[in-house]
């Protein structure tokens, strides 16, 4: 069951506060998918998720090194950007990206509209896009969970 848990028009800090809130809700969504043109905050929004998780130190954005893994406690969290991957099933299975998404871990996707549809497991959407105020985003997160969560 989908259903869209926050949609609108927000500031970078407001937005910050919503991949806070994300990471905060209960259940904590095991995949969070990340949409939109470049330079729109996906990455903001990754660290954000990521910082309330209780990832400590840089949190890069992985772009050029594809995937970053972070261990908290006994709890791991991935973080990957597919901005320079075609999304083709054999490169993806290459980086170890299919064992990540059938994995119990947290995995933060960056450029998930690069992954292939029936790669995706429940979890958040989170588009984000522009809309004339370079200062605010449209952002839209829509959060598919078995039914009943």
């Amino acid at each position: 069951m989908t259903r869209t848990v926050f949609a609108g028009r927000i500031s970078k800090e407001e937005m910050i506060e919503e991949a806070r809130d994300l990471a905060s809700s209960k259940p904590v969504p095991k995949r969070v998918y990340l949409e939109g043109p470049l330079g729109t905050g996906k990455s903001t929004f990754a660290r954000a998720f990521m910082r309330k998780l209780g990832v400590e130190g840089a949190i890069p954005s992985p772009t050029f090194v594809i995937r970053a893994d972070y261990q908290v406690g006994c709890r791991s969290i991935h973080h990957v950007d597919m901005y320079r991957l075609s999304g083709d099933p054999l490169e993806l299975c290459g980086l170890g990206v299919d064992e990540l998404l059938e994995s119990d871990d947290i995995v933060v996707v960056e450029w998930a509209e690069r992954l292939p549809p029936h790669w995706r497991r429940l979890g958040a959407t989170v588009e984000i896009g522009f809309c004339g105020d370079p200062d605010s985003r449209e952002v839209r997160i829509a959060r598919e969970d078995l039914a009943g969560n």
